[in-house]
């Protein structure tokens, strides 16, 4: 396994056949939903790509073409483009919509990568 394979020079591309099993290998998951007639999508792609360098290998930046994959764009509510989707260890974590500088899409990833705070405020609140 080469450190600097195809896989990790860009976002992987995601299909119905492969998305599961892509949220059960990685401990965090980016996910961009995107369409090939999309200006902001074409326009931060390679903030995209350069994030995808830099995650460790349990991070995964991936791509959902909407177009060629309408049963992961509807299982999700994709409705506008693109919608940046990000998941913990299977499950969804956080959504932002619309064109995400590459500062945004580094702190969304380092916001998925934060300890789960479940119980947080009855802690606070003594319930």
């Amino acid at each position: 396994m080469g450190s600097n394979t195809m896989a990790t020079s860009k976002p992987k591309t995601l299909t119905s056949a492969n998305f599961d099993q892509a949220l059960e290998d990685h401990r965090v998951v980016m996910v961009d939903f995107w369409a090939t007639w999309c200006g902001p999508c074409k326009s931060m792609a390679p903030d995209l790509q350069q994030v995808a360098t830099e995650v460790p290998d349990d991070v995964l930046v991936a791509k959902v073409d909407v177009d060629k994959q309408k049963k992961l764009a509807k299982r999700f509510g994709i409705q506008s483009m693109p919608t940046i989707m990000t998941f913990v260890e299977g499950e969804h974590h956080s959504t932002y919509i619309g064109a995400t500088p590459i500062a945004g899409l580094r702190a969304a990833l380092a916001d998925a990568d934060k300890p789960k705070r479940k119980g947080f405020l009855q802690k606070i609140l003594g319930g």
